[in-house]
C-alpha cells in the first residue's frame, strides 16, 4: 500500500510540474515553448539499476530483473525474472547494454550476458577475477568493462583479460566505471581514481587535486570534456583535463551523476535529486521538474531524455532543452 500511495502522489505532483504550458521556466533561466512530457514505468519496487535497449527499459531490484517495452502503449507490463541464466536475479548492482547491442547484467553472482535469448554466465570460473560486481561500461570501441571487489575486467573479442593493481590500478576494489569519447576507461575506486588509455595508466587522488579518494560515481561531460566524480560521503570533484577542481559538502550519499544535453550535471541520492548548472545548485523538486527521492541511477539518453531510477520504478522525463 505504501508504494502504490507513493505512485499516486508522484503522478499528482508530476503533472503539476509538466503542465507548466508555454514559457514556463526553469530555475536556470532556461525557457522551451513546449511543457515537458514525462511518464512512470512502476515495477513497484526499488530500482537500483537501469539500461535501455532500444525501446526496453532494463531494471535491476533487490529481487528481480524487470523488462518493459516502453512503446508498448498505456498498459505497460514489465516481465520480471528471478534468474537469469543460472545466475540468480536478486542484487543486481549495474546493467549494461554493448554496441552489439547485448545486455550485460552485474550483481553478486557474476556477470549475466544476454544476446537475443541466449545468455552466458561469468564467474571466476571462467574468466572474472571476482564474482561481486559493482559497476559495468561498454565503450565505443565494442569493449566492455566489469568492475568487481577484486580488480576489473575486459571482455573483449569472446575473452576476458583481467586488472589489478598489478598492472596499474591504484586498488583493486572497483567502485564506478566510465568510458570517455575516446573508449578511455576511468575506474573509481576506494583509493581514488585509475585512468587507462589502452596502453598506459594514470592516477588521479589527493596527491594529484582531489579532495577524496573514495569515488563512488563517475560521468564525463562530452561537450565539454570533462569528468564529474562523487567523492566521500558529500563531495564532488571534477576533473577539466589539466587539474581538479573541489565542491564540498554537496549532498549526503550521492549515487549516480548524469550530464544533460547542455551539459547541466544532475546527482542522484537517497534525499533526492540535486543539479548543478554552471552557477547554482538547485535542490528545490518544483524547480527541478522531479519529485523523486530516493533516486538511485539517472541516465540521459541519445535524444536527451532523461531518464530516474527511484523507489517504485523508472520515471521518464523528455528533453527539457529542446533546441
Amino acid at each position: 500500500m505504501m508504494r502504490l500511495s507513493l505512485i499516486a502522489v508522484m503522478i499528482a505532483a508530476l503533472s503539476v510540474f509538466a503542465a507548466g504550458g508555454k514559457k514556463s521556466r526553469e530555475a536556470d533561466s532556461m525557457v522551451y515553448d513546449k511543457p515537458t512530457e514525462w511518464r512512470l514505468f512502476s515495477i513497484d519496487w526499488p530500482v537500483h539499476a537501469m539500461a535501455l535497449q532500444g525501446a526496453v527499459l532494463w531494471c535491476g531490484t533487490e529481487r528481480f530483473i524487470a523488462s518493459i517495452n516502453t512503446r508498448s502503449g498505456k498498459k505497460l507490463e514489465a516481465q520480471k525474472m528471478k534468474e537469469i541464466g543460472f545466475m540468480p536475479a536478486d542484487s543486481i548492482a549495474a546493467i549494461a547494454v554493448d554496441k552489439q547491442g547485448r545486455v550485460w547484467f552485474g550483481g553478486p553472482n557474476g556477470v549475466a550476458m544476454k544476446s537475443g535469448s541466449q545468455v552466458t554466465v561469468f564467474t571466476v570460473e571462467n574468466g572474472l577475477s571476482d564474482n561481486a560486481v559493482h559497476a559495468i561500461a561498454a565503450a565505443k570501441d565494442g569493449s566492455l568493462w566489469v568492475g568487481t571487489e577484486n580488480g576489473a575486467n575486459l571482455y573483449q573479442d569472446g575473452t576476458w583479460k583481467r586488472f589489478t593493481v598489478k598492472e596499474g590500478l591504484v586498488s583493486n576494489k572497483i567502485q564506478a566505471i566510465l568510458t570517455d569519447v575516446k573508449s578511455t576507461v576511468w575506474f573509481g575506486t576506494d583509493k581514488g581514481i585509475s585512468v587507462y588509455d589502452g596502453l598506459t595508466w594514470t592516477a588521479h587522488t589527493m596527491k594529484s587535486g582531489m579532495n577524496w579518494n573514495d569515488t563512488r560515481a563517475l560521468a564525463f561531460d562530452r561537450r565539454k570534456e570533462t569528468v564529474w566524480a562523487a567523492v566521500g560521503d558529500k563531495d564532488v570533484n571534477t576533473f577539466d583535463g589539466q587539474k581538479w577542481n573541489v565542491y564540498m559538502e554537496i549532498q549526503q550519499g550521492i549515487t549516480s551523476i548524469m550530464v544533460d544535453s547542455q551539459s547541466r550535471i544532475w546527482f542522484g541520492s537517497p534525499a533526492g535529486i540535486i543539479k548543478f548548472n554552471g552557477d547554482d545548485w538547485i535542490s528545490d523538486p518544483k524547480q527541478l521538474g522531479i519529485p523523486a527521492a530516493p533516486v538511485y541511477q539517472l541516465f540521459c539518453d541519445e535524444k536527451g531524455n532523461m531518464w530516474f531510477a527511484m523507489e517504485t520504478g523508472v520515471v521518464f522525463r523528455t528533453n527539457p532543452y529542446p533546441f
